[in-house]
């Protein structure tokens, strides 16, 4: 028999405006070739397929996200952030609560390895809390 183990929701807190990197515009924003940072973030999380949904929380108002193709994919959900990025992972965690695991990352953290996913997912298999 084969064994399955529960799915998993990212929260990827995007309401920063990055103001220590002194741009015109928030670094989730910036682009790496021809996608956003935030976009590659939640691209590596999808990568895997044990991440059913990733939840996002931006700015209240943010019309940027709206432009991106991310706003009409399935799996994601868009809450509205807070002014600190606890207020934003916590946003985040309400729009979760029927999830059985949840993983937080950054949406300027781009270069996730699957490997590192993978093995932080792995630990689901063996404990009951995170």
């Amino acid at each position: 028999m084969a064994v399955t183990f529960p799915g998993v929701c990212a929260v990827v807190p995007a309401a920063g405006f990055g103001r220590r990197m002194q741009t015109d515009c928030p670094k989730q924003y910036l682009s790496i070739g021809n996608k956003t940072i935030l976009e590659h973030s939640v691209d590596a999380l999808l990568a895997n397929a044990r991440v059913q949904r990733v939840i996002i929380a931006v700015s209240p108002g943010d019309e940027r996200f709206q432009q991106l193709p991310l706003a009409q994919h399935p799996q994601i959900t868009v809450v509205d952030g807070g002014a600190e990025r606890a207020d934003s992972v916590l946003a985040g965690l309400h729009a979760a609560a029927d999830a059985q695991w949840v993983l937080v990352h950054d949406a300027a953290r781009p270069c996730l390895h699957q490997d590192d996913l993978a093995r932080l997912l792995s630990l689901s298999e063996t404990s009951r809390v995170g």
